[in-house]
Order: C-alpha cells, then sequence, then structure tokens
C-alpha cells in the first residue's frame, strides 16, 4: 500500500534527472506490530549518489504468553470462576492487561476488569465474585469481583487483552453463542503448552461437566490431549450400580447397563439384542446418531448409507462371539422412541459405538449443545456428547463420510452412491460398497 508523488524538477545545474519519492508503506500485521518504512529514491540529485535509501522501524513489544486455562460457567452464576496460566518461564507483569466482556452478542465491551500485580512463571491466577457461596472459594481467589457475579454467563465473549492488543480468547465477539453453558472449559493440552490464541478456536477447550471446581490451580484433570480425546469415552463400572430403568419408572432410563448378545444388525444405527435383567431385548437405535437411510419400507437409500450399515455390520458388530456388548439406558431419557425402539448407548469391548462412527464421518451432525440429560453420563468427567462433537469435528477436518462431498468439494464421495445419475440428482449405485474405516477399531 504506497503512493508515488512526482515532485517538479528543480534540481541545480543541467542536471536532466527527476526526483521520485515513494512516500510510505505502512504494514500492519495480525496488531503484532507496525513497520515504517521511508524509502527515498534520487537519482542524479545533485552530490547524492544514485540511489539513497533510508529505513526506520519499530516494533511493539510481544504480547505475554498469558492464557485463559480455564473457565467455570457455574450452575448457580455467582460461583463462576475464570483462571488465567502462566506457562513461560518468565514473570508476567499484569497491570496494563485486562479481561474484556462482550454480552448476548454485543460488539461492544460491556464490562472490563483489570488485573494487577504480577503472575510467577507456572503460576495460576483466578478470578471470582465476592458473592460465592463456595467460602473456600475466597482463599484461591486472586482477585474477587466486589459487586455481583463475574460478568458473563454463556453466551459471553471474553477477551483477555492488553489495550487494543487481543492476548487470548473465548466465544465470539457480535455472536449470542452458547460455549460454555453447563461446562467446565479447560484448556486442551498440557499447561506447559498452552499458547494464547486471539480468535476462539472451540476444541482448545475440553469440555468437562460443569462446576468441577476441584481442578482450580492444579492440572488433575485426565482428559487432556487431542490423543485422549480421539480414543474416545469407556464404560465406567460405576454405571454398574445404577439401575437400568429408572426407580418408580416404567418408561424412563436409570443409566445402567446390562451385559447382552447381539442379534441382528438392521442398518448404522440400529441393532438388536437379546433380553437380560432389566433390559426386554429387541431393536435398539444408538442414541446421539442419525446415519443416512438404506432401503426400507418406508424410507429411501442416501448416500453413505450402506456404508454406515456396512461400518456397524461388518466391523464394530463383526465376531459377537468374540465380543462382548453392553446396552446402557439413558439416564433421565426415554426407554423407548416413537417407533418403540429402544434407545440406549451401545459399548462393544467397553468403547461406544456411537462414538467409533462418528468417527468415521458417518452420521449426520449431534447436537451442540448440553442438556440435563447429556451431562448425566460422562467419561473421566467429559460428557460423551463431548467427545462425540470431538470427533465429529475431525471428520469435518478430514473431509470424511458425511462431512466430505458435496459440502466439502475436495472430500471423499460415498462408494455407494452415483452422484451424475437423474441430472446430478443421484441415484444409489450399489448396495455392497467396497470401503474400509480410516481408523482402527481399538480392540483389534
Amino acid at each position: 500500500m504506497f503512493s508515488f508523488l512526482e515532485k517538479e524538477n528543480k534540481i541545480p545545474g543541467n542536471l536532466e534527472s527527476f526526483c521520485v519519492i515513494i512516500n510510505m508503506e505502512i504494514i500492519m500485521k495480525s496488531l503484532r506490530y507496525v513497520s515504517i518504512t521511508l524509502i527515498t529514491l534520487l537519482v542524479g540529485c545533485g552530490e547524492l549518489s544514485s540511489s539513497s535509501v533510508v529505513s526506520s522501524s519499530s516494533e511493539l513489544p510481544p504480547l505475554p504468553s498469558l492464557v485463559i486455562s480455564k473457565l467455570i460457567t457455574a450452575t448457580t452464576s455467582k460461583n463462576n470462576l475464570i483462571e488465567l496460566y502462566n506457562p513461560s518461564d518468565e514473570t508476567i507483569d499484569l497491570h496494563d492487561i485486562t479481561l474484556d466482556f462482550y454480552s448476548n452478542g454485543s460488539q461492544e465491551m460491556t464490562a472490563q476488569i483489570a488485573l494487577d500485580g504480577t503472575l510467577a512463571p507456572s503460576a495460576y491466577f483466578v478470578l471470582g465474585s465476592a458473592n460465592t457461596d463456595i467460602p473456600a472459594h475466597l482463599d484461591l481467589m486472586d482477585y474477587v469481583h466486589p459487586t455481583g457475579i463475574l460478568p458473563f454467563n454463556g453466551n459471553d465473549a471474553i477477551r483477555l487483552a492488553q489495550g487494543e492488543r487481543v492476548i487470548d480468547a473465548l466465544g465470539i465477539k457480535g455472536f449470542d453463542i452458547d460455549y460454555s453453558t453447563n461446562q467446565t472449559l479447560i484448556r486442551l493440552g498440557e499447561k506447559e503448552d498452552y499458547v494464547p490464541s486471539e480468535t476462539y478456536q472451540r476444541f482448545n477447550f475440553i469440555s468437562y461437566l460443569p462446576d468441577q471446581f476441584q481442578y482450580i490451580k492444579n492440572d488433575l484433570h485426565e482428559i487432556k490431549n487431542y490423543e485422549q480425546l480421539y480414543e474416545g469415552p469407556q464404560l465406567e463400572s460405576r454405571y454398574a450400580s445404577y439401575p437400568f430403568i429408572q426407580t418408580g419408572t416404567t418408561n424412563i432410563g436409570g443409566g445402567g447397563y446390562v451385559q447382552t448378545t447381539s442379534g441382528c444388525i438392521a442398518d448404522g444405527d440400529t441393532a438388536s439384542f437379546d433380553a437380560t435383567g432389566s433390559f426386554g431385548g429387541g431393536s435398539v437405535r444408538y442414541y446421539y446418531l442419525n446415519t443416512p437411510e438404506v432401503n426400507g419400507s418406508y424410507v429411501q437409500a442416501e448416500p453413505w448409507g450402506y456404508v454406515a450399515s456396512k461400518y456397524n455390520k461388518e466391523f464394530v458388530m463383526k465376531n459377537p462371539s468374540q465380543s462382548t456388548f453392553h446396552v446402557q439406558s439413558i439416564m433421565g431419557g426415554a426407554l423407548k422412541e416413537v417407533n418403540n425402539r429402544s434407545l440406549g448407548l451401545i459399548w462393544v469391548n467397553g468403547y461406544l459405538a456411537q462414538f467409533l462412527i462418528v468417527r468415521e464421518g458417518l452420521s449426520e451432525d449431534v447436537s451442540t449443545t448440553y442438556s440435563s440429560v447429556d451431562l448425566n453420563h460422562s467419561y473421566q468427567g467429559v460428557p460423551y456428547l463431548y467427545f462425540l462433537q470431538f470427533a465429529e469435528h475431525q471428520a469435518k477436518l478430514n473431509g470424511w463420510g458425511t462431512k466430505g462431498f458435496p459440502s466439502n468439494p475436495d472430500g471423499e464421495k460415498s462408494p455407494d452412491w452415483n452422484y451424475s445419475a437423474g441430472g446430478g440428482v443421484g441415484a444409489l449405485a450399489t448396495e455392497n460398497p467396497v470401503w474400509q474405516p480410516h481408523i482402527p477399531l481399538p480392540w483389534n
């Protein structure tokens, strides 16, 4: 971005030449620095050489490595907490750093907290409210908000800033998105590797159950990294003590599980299991999933329908005599859906079948928000639903399955579908597609 300004020829003597000044080039990148370079090119101007360059530059100091490490949007808002962490080996001066809040989709800042003091290397800084009803939290706080609650709830954007420069971010300014409602957000990765980001990236944080106060000012949480999330949840034995049917009801799940044997597999999200204990047996619809259809009495085949069915039949549920199956009811949820099929979580050799199917990109999008029922099921404090959301995100990045073509032009095309048939409408190509999973099953 520069302009040329030609000056009148006022060169002394009989020199036949000209002077051109390339005015100013101002380069600003990500607000990290401003470099101003003045280049003056004088050709044949008196005693100057054919070219002379004058350059000056100034750089803003680098932003501190301070990060938002945890955000607790508590079930009682006066117990909300924000935790900051210094992953660097230098003490950070906090006096010119602020937390800026943008409520309910506002583009303009609605509240600000100015920090003070210093933060040592590998140290935490916790902000909370004087109104908390958990007195022990006051001893953990480095900043106590004097009036009311901390100025955020689950849909308010937060910026950690130094002046006008953003250090780290949560939520999207100008958008009213429930990104932390009913959740404890803990930054992905090992704490010494935390890196701030001036733009919010949802999967830079792991969604834990709400009110995980025990993890404030420590890193004792179990699920921390990409590899653990991509392995998915495993069946915890604590659910064995839960009833399969909620006590005092006949149609609500209690969250318990039963070990059973499998019968036939209908498609990508439905299979039959034998009756055992409180489970009456029969067809079970996989809770959370909606895989593409195969041809049936009331439905027509869709792209990836026969692939999803193949994956469920020939991979996930293969070798029933050598596998262990559990059906888990949905705690607080219905035992059956409208077609009188049971609803359940399907565990194969201790791994959640729903997660494996979503990881391959073979289901419609799962919910992005958490109901009270969703929070009843977790592994190491992380809801099953978050594992599914994470797996789906990776499938979208990879362009796999239903997350591929046509929504991703460079993504996979289904081997069971003829995309050019019917003038581009498409049609079923085969009920026996040639396809292999991208990721080996965890028990293989």
